[in-house]
């Protein structure tokens, strides 16, 4: 799994009608595919090896998914207090993933096999999407829960700082999901033939 990082955006000093407006994680999912035309079982490995584009720390992946996490809120001053609000959270997520593109001419047994691999490969990656979607959800109560101050300044500092700490926790929890999981194999994401 990679991240690209966070985007925090600042709306400046607004004028809200409503405090409590509900929000929610709006999420963005798109697919980029590489290609693989293996011809038997033991070529999905050497196809899946040779063609992909995912490598990382000097290792080579299967799939990835890179996540952009852009929380969004404004400043609202009342009197002598600054509010947060307005609070929305983006998370847009592309997946990399292989695609079998000679399947006019491949076998069921073939076909079957490498969709068994894809559909695990893409189970396991969603599962980064979770924890993705858990720190956007956790990061928009922690804005909410944030109390007034008396400097917009300081409040955006605060509310900075407060996001950037949560995404370094939920970075940390993706490494750990993919160690614990050994990137997707104990959930399946190996080439098996019958």
């Amino acid at each position: 799994m990679l991240f690209d990082g966070v985007k925090l955006a600042f709306c400046g000093l607004l004028l809200v009608t409503s405090f409590n407006a509900s929000s929610e994680v709006v999420l963005t999912e798109k697919f980029e595919h590489y290609s693989i035309a293996p011809t038997n079982l033991q070529e999905i490995k050497s196809e899946l090896r040779l063609n992909s584009p995912i490598v990382k720390e000097n290792q080579l992946f299967h799939g990835r998914t890179q996540w952009q996490l852009t929380p969004v809120f404004g400043l609202q001053s009342t009197g002598n207090l600054c509010r947060i609000v307005g609070i929305k959270i983006y998370l847009e997520g592309i997946y990399t993933m292989p695609e079998m593109t000679n399947r006019k001419t491949a076998s069921q047994s073939l076909m079957h096999s490498f969709d068994n691999y894809y559909a695990a490969l893409l189970d396991h990656e969603k599962g980064h999407q979770a924890i993705w979607i858990e720190a956007g959800e956790t990061i928009e109560r922690k804005l909410k829960s944030m109390p007034p101050h008396f400097q917009c300044s300081q409040l955006k500092s605060q509310a900075t700082k407060q996001v950037s700490d949560l995404v370094k926790y939920y970075q940390q929890q993706n490494k750990q999901y993919d160690l614990e999981t050994g990137h997707g194999k104990t959930q399946g994401v190996f080439i098996s033939g019958k």
